[in-house]
């Protein structure tokens, strides 16, 4: 069986079911496939764990909670940590995983991927015996083990050429912006009947509801609100909807007119209705902050909604309203473009939300629709632009600061520079506690909030088809382990 649908500007061709339903991969349809198959590129890392190719030291578990997986323990040493492998663990190409290729692996890191050094820097690594490794950061850390279990530090071993990891599959074949085949990985340490997977990215959403319906897709990945109605009509489908640890925002370019004045940012924080986004959006909550509120550092109360106070602000800021609505300042229009992209289809659906909740105080905004977002964040080449982000991966609300808010990182898209903020990050270094971390992490946020380089949204329900043979696939809270050890294919 075989179908074609013409997507808005390209057309996507799934290949045919295989004769033998029994044997036949599992097919995943999603929205993203890494670029590399090296973790220590980008964010390679995190697309290989959500392929179930990579792995950390530590991981977070479905309730949230940071739990060793490759290392055994980690325990402070005065400035250091001492971190402990658990026995007999091998890479996919059947190698061993000890102590000496655990320091290769966070060497290559650190050095390859400044994400790797945002919180350590780059550590004096020393072996201690065969499973244990002394690592000494760069500069303080208090929460190591989500530094751990952050996806810029997948334990890996590199030959040159190819990158071999620990997960419970293994790469077979990758075709750079399509698909990815994966294997079950024999020397994964948990022995159990995977079945083959093959990744197929397919960014557009009726292209990917139409191949769960086709039976050509196994398991869709993020379904679109707008296309449910229809497939949980469809008896031979299971539809399965979670709450995610993701927030959904908008990042303001702030070098950029009109969003180089506080003022105007702030404007746009208190006009837009998160309500009418979670409605949109078919589920969710409106956000509070940067962490959905399932986290202890979540701020407790949903951003402010007052389009008088944001007229009021535009007011002040000079943009004043002409007779059609239209805020006007020097003779210059008060516009922007929003840009999203088709990987997070729930964005694409909110996008046009967001523009009515501006347009009523006189904004004037485009939407733009881009393949390739990431490029234009980093060249700084937008106005506005939405995005979704995982907000603690490792367990820990440090990381999307250090990664995003602080002046010097990496990763910091808005051109965002705050002393305030840096001084906030620096304390919380020093901070062990999980109450204290909390109070501090909160804290740091409202230094945010006054700023508004960011615009927090809304926390978003995901939604996944499964047929008949993934029907016991069970989502997991976020999309870093969206293939897993557990994953079975029914007869």
């Amino acid at each position: 069986m075989q179908f074609r649908i013409l997507a808005a500007a390209a057309a996507l061709a799934l290949a045919p079911v295989a004769a033998d339903a029994q044997t036949r991969p599992l097919v995943l349809g999603q929205g993203f496939l890494t670029d590399s198959l090296d973790p220590a590129q980008g964010v390679a890392g995190w697309a290989l764990q959500s392929h179930g190719v990579a792995e950390t030291l530590f991981t977070v578990d479905r309730q949230g909670r940071i739990v060793p997986n490759l290392a055994e323990t980690v325990r402070r040493d005065g400035e250091s940590f001492v971190i402990r492998l658990k026995p007999a663990l091998k890479f996919a190409d059947g190698s061993p995983l000890d102590a000496n290729a655990l320091k290769a692996s966070l060497e290559r890191a650190t050095k390859e991927n400044p994400r790797a050094r945002g919180q350590i820097g780059t550590p004096t690594l020393d072996v201690l015996n065969a499973l244990e490794l002394r690592l000494r950061p760069e500069r303080p850390v208090a929460a190591i083990e989500s530094v751990l279990a952050e996806f810029p530090l997948a334990i890996h071993k590199f030959d040159g050429t190819n990158a071999s990891m620990t997960g419970p599959f293994r790469a077979v074949e990758f075709k750079r912006g399509e698909s990815l085949r994966l294997e079950p990985n024999p020397f994964y340490r948990e022995t159990a009947s995977r079945p083959n997977v093959t990744i197929r990215r397919i960014g557009d959403a009726q292209t990917l509801a139409l191949g769960l319906e086709s039976g050509e897709v196994d398991i869709a990945f993020n379904l679109a609100p707008e296309t449910l109605p229809r497939l949980k009509r469809r008896p031979e489908l299971t539809i399965k909807s979670t709450p995610v640890a993701y927030q959904y925002m908008a990042m303001l370019n702030t070098q950029r007119a009109p969003f180089d004045d506080v003022k105007v940012r702030q404007a746009v924080d208190l006009a837009i209705d998160r309500s009418m986004l979670v409605a949109a959006a078919n589920g969710g909550e409106p956000a509070t902050g940067m962490f959905p509120r399932v986290f202890p550092f979540a701020s407790e109360a949903p951003r402010k909604f007052d389009a008088r106070e944001a007229e009021k602000l535009l007011d002040d800021a000079g943009w004043k309203a002409a007779a059609n609505g239209q805020r006007m300042k020097n003779g210059q229009a008060l516009e922007f473009t929003l840009t999203t992209y088709p990987q997070r289809p729930d964005l694409v659906t909110i996008a046009p939300v967001i523009r009515a909740s501006l347009e009523r105080i006189g904004f004037r905004v485009r939407i733009e629709v881009t393949e390739a977002i990431t490029p234009q964040l980093q060249a700084k080449r937008y106005d506005a632009a939405l995005w979704a982000m995982h907000a603690a991966p490792g367990g820990d609300g440090a990381f999307v600061f250090e990664q995003y808010l602080r002046s010097t990182a990496a990763t910091n898209f808005m051109s965002f520079a705050n002393a305030q903020v840096d001084t906030a990050l620096d304390r919380l270094r020093e901070i062990d506690a999980a109450p204290a971390r909390a109070t501090a992490l909160k804290g740091i946020e409202q230094l945010v909030f006054a700023q508004a380089p960011v615009v927090y949204l809304m926390t978003p329900v995901w939604h996944v088809g499964l047929s008949k043979r993934a029907a016991s696939y069970v989502p997991y809270p976020s999309d870093y382990y969206v293939l897993r050890a557990d994953l079975r294919a029914n007869p």
